[in-house]
């Protein structure tokens, strides 16, 4: 299985380790200093934007993408859903793009900004974990709920959870703990993330989901 999977795939994973190894080339060369210089500006722009009531909703929104709420969503299918295969199939992607941020953090090792309105992570910056991890289990967990639905449910319902991530990720760029690029190279290396994992579900899993 894993082997017929990887065949299948080759592209998508191809696309992840280019996508890690050009932003690893890229934040560790000159151009980081450019990248800072436009991060450091957004920075300001973010500052002079602060609000308590924005501020209050930010950290309520950035909850989301913490590892806590994942869980309790992925606990809540084992327990109530008969079919398995949600649990199986939302936990390994999660777990997947978790591993992906990790080993892309490691290598890029950025730092993170020093100040915040919210406590500093002590991992590293780039990418932004919360942008790869929600963008992965957000949309993963809303094409498993509506694979099985007509056309137009399906459209609204990733229009309505793109929109949910993006304040995720604005949200990490708002309270100071990530820089903008960081929340960029998150999308970048997400969105082939969940092409991947989509992909492995639609030709070897989608018949366990009806």
């Amino acid at each position: 299985m894993i082997k017929k999977i990887i065949k299948e795939n080759k592209w998508y994973l191809l696309w992840i380790i280019l996508t890690i190894t050009i932003l690893t080339i890229l934040m560790k060369s000159s151009f980081s200093d450019t990248v800072m210089i436009i991060d450091n500006k957004i920075i300001k722009i973010m500052n002079n934007i602060v609000y308590n009531p924005l501020t209050s909703i930010f950290k309520i929104i950035t909850i989301f993408g913490d590892l806590y709420i994942p869980i309790i969503i992925i606990v809540c299918i084992f327990i109530f859903l008969k079919n398995k295969w949600y649990f199986y199939l939302l936990t390994s992607g999660y777990a997947f793009s978790g591993i992906i941020t990790y080993l892309s953090k490691l290598l890029i090792g950025r730092a993170r900004p020093v100040s915040a309105l919210i406590d500093i992570p002590k991992s590293f910056s780039f990418p932004s974990g919360h942008t790869v991890t929600s963008l992965v289990f957000y949309i993963l967990l809303c094409y498993l709920i509506v694979c099985n639905k007509n056309k137009k449910t399906k459209v609204i319902s990733m229009i309505f959870v793109t929109i949910f991530v993006l304040l995720i990720a604005i949200s990490r760029i708002y309270l100071g703990v990530h820089y903008f690029s960081d929340v960029i190279g998150g999308f970048l290396i997400g969105i082939p993330c969940i092409l991947f994992i989509i992909n492995v579900i639609k030709k070897n899993f989608k018949e366990r989901l009806l």
